[in-house]
């Protein structure tokens, strides 16, 4: 039988309970950064992960083999949807200052054999998308357009794939570059082709969306009681069959996932990060 790793284990150090023969859980292990940390983002090889405060206020990096952590920016908005160059060497981000009453952000270029930074984008008032600034093939939801903005080696168009007065948010493009899942914030997540066509819907709650390969996205699946989350598990979904098999508990609230391959970094509410594996056998 062939194994492919996916993703995962479980909070805490408890193993998930399998919900399917065909997932094995491995192990979770808590990382030690010394401080909180939110919203993680995995280096595309996954020895690096980014990480920042709750309200995105500076941007730090772990590296998982040798565990140094190492300050990359301080300031203001700094940890908000950083970006890795495709060989993971550098970090491209923004930060933001605010000028006669009005928030501008400017984009810096980080580089981890130098740890030296400098500007490459001036403070503007524009919005700035930073996956358009390291890659030419991306997803960008225009929320303010109700889209999506798919780039395919540089070829731009804008798509709407559930049709028009939705808001696309977390589009991401998986591996093979053949497909897109992505949140809309009132009906759920689905995944598509890359030209918007053959939308299939895959569950009502699924926020932070990430490929682990081509035939699994892994989400975080929330619930509330109208007032605060009460409630937030990583869960797997098989895209092809829509099977969505819960990969951590009711023990732990998750506020912010990412995945390469066969890791996925998460973060707590508490400011805890994990890294978890698991295999999947098909």
């Amino acid at each position: 039988m062939k194994t492919k790793s996916l993703v995962l284990a479980v909070a805490l150090g408890m193993c998930a309970s399998m919900s399917a023969a065909d997932i094995v859980a491995v192990y979770t292990k808590k990382v030690d950064v010394g401080t909180e940390a939110h919203h993680p983002t995995l280096s595309p090889n996954g020895d690096v992960v980014l990480f920042t405060s709750e309200n995105y206020t500076g941007l730090k990096s772990i590296n998982l083999s040798t565990q140094e952590v190492s300050v990359i920016d301080e300031t203001p908005k700094a940890g908000f949807n950083p970006r890795f160059t495709a060989d993971g060497s550098e970090v491209v981000y923004r930060t933001s200052i605010k000028e006669d009453g009005i928030s501008r952000d400017d984009v810096k270029r980080y580089s981890f054999a130098s740890k030296g930074k400098a500007q490459i984008m001036k403070h503007t008032k524009d919005v700035i998308n930073t996956s358009s600034l390291v890659a030419e093939t991306y997803a960008y939801g225009l929320v303010d357009k109700q889209a999506i903005e798919v780039s395919v080696n540089g070829v731009k168009t804008e798509i709407n794939p559930i049709g028009y007065g939705y808001r696309y948010l977390w589009p991401s493009i998986s591996p093979n570059a053949e497909k897109l899942v992505f949140n809309e914030v009132y009906s759920g997540l689905f995944v598509s082709n890359l030209d918007g066509s053959q939308a299939k819907f895959l569950t009502s709650r699924g926020e932070f969306p990430c490929w682990v390969d081509d035939k699994f996205v892994v989400a975080l699946s929330t619930k509330d009681d109208g007032y605060v989350i009460t409630s937030a598990k990583i869960i797997a979904i098989e895209v092809a069959t829509g099977k969505i098999t819960e990969l951590t508990d009711d023990s732990v609230l998750v506020d912010g996932l990412a995945a390469v391959e066969d890791k996925i970094v998460y973060t707590t509410e508490k400011g805890e990060m994990y890294v978890m594996n698991i295999l999947i056998n098909e």
